[in-house]
């Protein structure tokens, strides 16, 4: 086995064999991107293509007021945003979560607290409350963990899930702040799950670790990964073969950082990474198995034989920020010959267009059809040409144009422009309905967050 050393950076191929960076052939040109962002400190200097893109659809903006890094939402990417949200409460149900809320400001004169804290660093906002100073939370740690501590749990309880949506504070440097990507306010689907000892952290931290892969498949991107891992987990012979198991499970080379031993709460902290068309890295999901903030909080359960015993704790967001989510889902977008989003997390998915007066009644009984069987439906009813009015919603990345005249008010079938295809194929209302149901079921729903009709719409900048 190699000879780890604290402070360097180490290749895993698929069958365990480790490598320095130098002496590695990389497979992966995004793991090629990692490796140059990470190890040798290489930024993309081009402008990230979503920064355009969230003006261009008009989802978010900065806000004049506040300072850099924090943004504003519209109609449109507050849709977005929640339907994320819905996404990542459907994650942690199916974990097996339990939902909670904490409060975001904690005091640093606390010693749980402060000692957590040194551990962060200096990105810190700090609030003076009287005399005394206080930290605004940078993840759900500090709430989830108070809250656990306070908790009166048997090993029967183990493996416990916390889930938390935790707008989090982070003050980063100026310069690095990147559009939806890195942000000073973002939103954490943080959890914690409790485990009896390491050995049963392993073996949830895997279901964890396949759940993040899974995630990213279902959005159409390929994670590369960069483990964090202490050296004496490493050294240690079983350590080391659950590190390969989990590069086997990935499939790919893997990027590994060693970091001396208790120098962070955790001994396996995972970072999985997005990589955009311009080879920029966007942590996009992580887990860390954590094995000093049970000491540190307090936390405790009592086992079989009446004794109290510290657990094991595993930290991850499966769908990291949410606003980094939206840059991603951007970014990946600007990358596809027809740029477009997933057909669930379209503010609306499909738009009819009346060509005159005549036709305007039947095109709003369609709408609210759809609106009805929960498709995101609108009319554009404004006074401007057909041709205008497609052409705006193909600007707006719609799925489904259906120009309605006096044909389809005759009945018969509907003229349907499919964006992902470019071409009209004519289809009945029935089937239009069961082609967006079949490409939305299984994600959330929420109702249009505007007027149905874009005549009454106010123009959001």
């Amino acid at each position: 086995m190699i000879n780890f050393q604290a402070g360097n950076y180490y290749l895993m191929d698929i069958d365990g064999q480790v490598h320095t960076i130098d002496g590695a052939k990389i497979k992966n040109q995004n793991l090629q991107a990692l490796i140059e962002n990470e190890v040798y400190k290489k930024s993309v200097a081009k402008r990230a293509p979503h920064i355009e893109l969230m003006k261009k659809l008009k989802l978010a903006g900065y806000e004049e007021l506040s300072e850099p890094g924090h943004i504003r939402l519209t109609p449109r990417g507050t849709l977005i945003f929640d339907l994320l949200a819905d996404r990542a409460l459907q994650i942690a149900l199916e974990l097996g979560a339990n939902p909670i809320k904490t409060p975001i400001l904690y005091d640093l004169d606390l010693k749980p607290v402060s000692e957590h804290a040194k551990l962060f660093g200096q990105r810190m906002y700090k609030l003076k409350s009287g005399k005394r100073t206080f930290a605004l939370r940078y993840a759900a740690c500090f709430g989830q963990f108070s809250f656990l501590s306070d908790s009166i749990l048997s090993y029967r309880d183990l493996p416990l899930k916390i889930f938390e949506l935790a707008d989090s504070y982070r003050l980063e440097q100026r310069g690095e702040l990147i559009g939806l990507a890195r942000l000073r306010k973002f939103h954490m689907p943080d959890i914690h799950i409790l485990c009896h000892d390491l050995e049963e952290a392993k073996v949830e931290f895997k279901k964890i670790y396949k759940k993040c892969f899974e995630e990213g498949e279902k959005f159409g991107w390929d994670y590369v990964s960069l483990y964090n891992v202490s050296k004496g987990f490493l050294d240690d012979p079983k350590g080391f073969d659950y590190v390969r198991s989990l590069v086997k499970m990935e499939g790919n080379q893997v990027l590994i950082n060693v970091v001396e031993s208790g120098m962070y709460y955790w001994v396996l902290n995972i970072e999985f990474n997005f990589v955009s068309q311009q080879k920029r890295i966007i942590e996009s999901s992580t887990a860390q198995i954590d094995v000093g903030n049970a000491e540190r909080f307090n936390i405790s359960y009592v086992d079989e034989e009446g004794k109290e015993r510290r657990p094991v704790i595993i930290h991850t967001a499966v769908i990291g920020s949410l606003e980094r989510f939206m840059a991603d889902l951007l970014e990946r977008a600007s990358s596809l010959e027809i740029p477009s989003l997933p057909t669930w997390i379209c503010p609306v998915q499909v738009r009819f267009i009346n060509v005159s007066n005549d036709s305007l009644d039947f095109a709003i009984k369609l709408a609210e059809k759809f609106n009805y069987n929960n498709i995101r439906a609108d009319v554009d009813d404004r006074n401007e040409s057909v041709a205008k009015r497609i052409a705006s919603a193909e600007v707006e990345w719609i799925p489904y144009i259906i120009v309605i005249g006096k044909k389809e008010v005759s009945g018969g079938k509907l003229p349907v422009r499919i964006r992902s295809l470019r071409k009209t194929i004519d289809m009945s209302e029935e089937d239009l309905s069961k082609k967006v149901k079949d490409e939305t079921r299984g994600w959330p729903y929420r109702p249009l967050y505007f007027n149905m009709l874009l005549s009454k719409r106010p123009k959001f900048v």
